[in-house]
């Protein structure tokens, strides 16, 4: 087949048909619009997501350590604040 004669039966049959494609083309454009607004903006922002349950857990042991460190600190900063310094000044 000759290449011209395709082109010139497909330019006779959008020529003759034009008002049918044009309705048909601005119709998959809305229909393509819609799906890429349904799946790209409204379904992550309206999709009810799940929040996955973790018991939350304190290692007694690391908790222990913390404690005693914090212990020992306060008591150095009692110490510290509590105690009498000779005056130099006398």
């Amino acid at each position: 087949m000759d290449i011209k004669k395709i082109l010139k039966s497909i330019k006779e049959f959008l020529g003759k048909h034009w008002r049918k494609w044009t309705i048909l083309a601005i119709g998959g454009m809305v229909v393509y619009s819609g799906f890429v607004f349904y799946q790209y903006i409204y379904r992550p922002i309206y999709k009810p997501q799940e929040i996955p349950s973790q018991r939350i857990e304190i290692k007694e042991e690391l908790y222990q350590k913390l404690m005693d460190f914090y212990l020992k600190y306060q008591d150095n900063i009692n110490e510290i604040i509590n105690k009498e310094y000779p005056n130099p000044f006398k």
